[in-house]
């Protein structure tokens, strides 16, 4: 009787539909790959790089690193970033934008009264000096290859600590300002300004709210700006190495007194150069 209790179970058994006869495996779960960062930071992917893309931009990778700058009005929220590795292999990963909050400056007794109520003539020129530097640092489908290493060099000799004033949210004497796109640097009057990196002069020129300004590329889309000084020692077109003295330390144009402006758009991203001075293995990273 028990044979016979057997061989009609194994009937009913196989004569049920596949999908009921079987037992339903659940697919192992592989944990989407992905990285924080604060608007203003840079991340990386590291290993193997040919190609590096965030939404619809698309770059090439220094050393083999795919980096990810995120400009400091990012939206926050998450982005779809992916890579092509040296095999073919194509990887996407989430990168997750946070807030930061901007540190409030009140600038107060502004000494330079031109800057508190600007002229008709000083915004018409403000105007037409944008347009030109805009073009430099936006974001270019075709960018020079990477002459700069990781870390970047030091701006200038026995660099102090920075201000913390990236991004600051800015008053002029109670009058709302536009965000203050670079870190500021207490370093005195004449001292050098040193280039971060090898690369090309794009503009040396006297503008009416940052002064006296160097504006290099190195390649691979990274633009640093150096404002407000003193003198240039640099001129269009120059080709310049890393920690080459390319000006001194002044306090032309919108400055309350003398001090180093540094400034990097990457990819169009204006980001906190000091991101760029520490090792990149401290960047936030995908994993």
């Amino acid at each position: 009787m028990e044979a016979i209790r057997i061989i009609t179970l194994l009937a009913v058994y196989f004569s049920l539909p596949v999908t009921q006869a079987q037992t339903k495996k659940t697919p192992s779960l592989i944990p989407s790959q992905s990285v924080s960062v604060a608007q203003g930071q840079v991340a990386r992917w590291a290993g193997n790089c040919l190609r590096c893309s965030l939404e619809k931009r698309a770059w090439a990778p220094v050393n083999g690193t795919c980096y990810y700058p995120v400009d400091m009005d990012m939206k926050p929220g998450a982005y779809t970033i992916s890579r092509r590795t040296t095999g073919g292999k194509l990887e996407t990963a989430t990168l997750q934008v946070g807030f930061k909050e901007c540190v409030q400056e009140d600038l107060k007794n502004f000494p330079k009264q031109e800057y508190v109520n600007v002229s008709a003539q000083n915004q018409a020129r403000a105007t037409k000096e944008a347009s030109l530097v805009n073009p430099l640092i936006s974001f270019q489908s075709k960018e020079r290859p990477a002459v700069f290493d990781l870390p970047v060099g030091k701006p200038a000799h026995n660099l102090p600590k920075g201000e913390g004033n990236f991004g600051a949210c800015r008053t002029l004497n109670g009058q709302p300002r536009d965000r203050h796109t670079g870190q500021d640097y207490p370093v005195g009057m004449g001292k050098p300004v040193l280039s971060i990196g090898n690369g090309r002069v794009l503009l040396v020129a006297n503008h009416f709210y940052s002064g006296n300004s160097v504006y290099i590329d190195h390649g691979n889309g990274l633009i640093s700006e150096y404002f407000h000084l003193k003198s240039f020692s640099v001129k269009a077109n120059q080709t310049v190495t890393k920690g080459q003295s390319i000006g001194s330390v002044g306090e032309t144009g919108r400055v309350t007194g003398p001090h180093l402006h540094v400034g990097v758009r990457w990819h169009g991203a204006c980001i906190n150069p000091g991101y760029l001075l520490i090792d990149p293995s401290d960047m936030p990273a995908v994993n």
